[in-house]
């Protein structure tokens, strides 16, 4: 199994798990809250069919990296990334992100910068800043992730079941887009995780984002589902457009929180036309809804 060392705690170095296949322009995907490199596979397969070089890696505290009771921020996780890129050596990468991957790929590129980045996804966003504030009205109350980290410290398994039925929308979706083995295999998934990390990721989930996308001048694509229950559209991915230099988006309608795979088909599209055309900018919705506007913002941190 490969791995790259990309830290230190005590007498362990702290590893990331990362798998490597294909050729041809590389794209590195990185996973979201409670999942690991294997939660891509749908665009993974797209990506290499398409020939790609497609890298995957799990990050600390989740799949098969290290477990480190340290560096659950964006940060340290932003370093790890930049490693892994480093390590390999890759240039001209598309970065893509779901769900908390979005916070990676924000803060690399604002910290490390885009000299080997190309354009970058951003698949069911985090961005800009999840918090209501005075000066982020969008953003949701605080109260949400506090009952959120409250429910992971009393029962992690229970709050982890919570967290994937509202991800797949399963009350409308199950037996449809998402199958009950599906669903299971990301329960188990999640509740492999360290139980730190789970509750540590939480908090780096609230940090604020808008200055690292004012950094950001490679193309962006944003994808997001109209019916995302976790990170609302309205309290993320439409605020985007205004802070970025060149974006484009797609709104998919009917889509939960987990879109990847749910709606395999409709993000792999959009992705492989942005990675083929990354300078065009401009919106376009999958479906016939228009954007949603007044929805209640009652997310949770992914």
């Amino acid at each position: 199994m490969p791995f790259v060392t990309v830290g230190q705690e005590n007498s362990a170095a702290v590893r990331i798990y990362y798998e490597d296949h294909g050729s041809g322009s590389p794209v590195v995907l990185v996973h979201g809250y409670a999942l690991n490199g294997h939660s891509w596979e749908k665009q993974e397969a797209a990506l290499l069919a398409a020939g790609h070089r497609v890298i995957t890696y799990d990050r600390r505290g989740f799949g098969a990296s290290s477990r480190p009771s340290i560096g659950y921020d964006f940060d340290t996780l932003a370093t790890d990334l930049h490693v892994l890129l480093s390590r390999l050596d890759l240039r001209e990468v598309v970065l893509a992100g779901f769900a908390m991957g979005t916070g990676e790929v924000a803060r690399y590129l604002s910290a490390h910068g885009s000299g080997r980045v190309r354009a970058a996804a951003l698949v069911a966003p985090l961005l800009p800043f999840l918090l209501k504030t005075d000066d982020s009205p969008d953003g949701i109350d605080r109260s949400v992730f506090d009952g959120l980290t409250a429910r992971i410290a009393a029962d992690r398994p229970a709050a982890m079941k919570d967290f994937m039925d509202r991800s797949y929308n399963i009350d409308l979706l199950g037996g449809t887009r998402v199958s009950d083995q599906a669903w299971q295999n990301s329960f188990y998934v999640a509740i492999s995780a360290s139980a730190h990390a789970a509750l540590r990721c939480i908090t780096a989930c609230q940090e604020d984002f808008r200055g690292d996308l004012a950094t950001i001048s490679v193309p962006v694509l944003v994808i997001h589902g109209d019916e995302d229950r976790v990170l609302p559209y309205e309290a993320t991915s439409r605020r985007l457009p205004a802070l970025l230099k060149n974006a484009r988006s797609t709104l998919i309608a009917g889509g939960p929180h987990a879109i990847i795979w749910t709606h395999a088909d409709e993000v792999n599209q959009a992705l492989l036309d942005f990675i083929g055309h990354p300078g065009q900018v401009g919106r376009r919705h999958s479906g016939p809804e228009n954007p949603p506007q007044n929805r209640s913002q009652n997310g949770q941190a992914s």
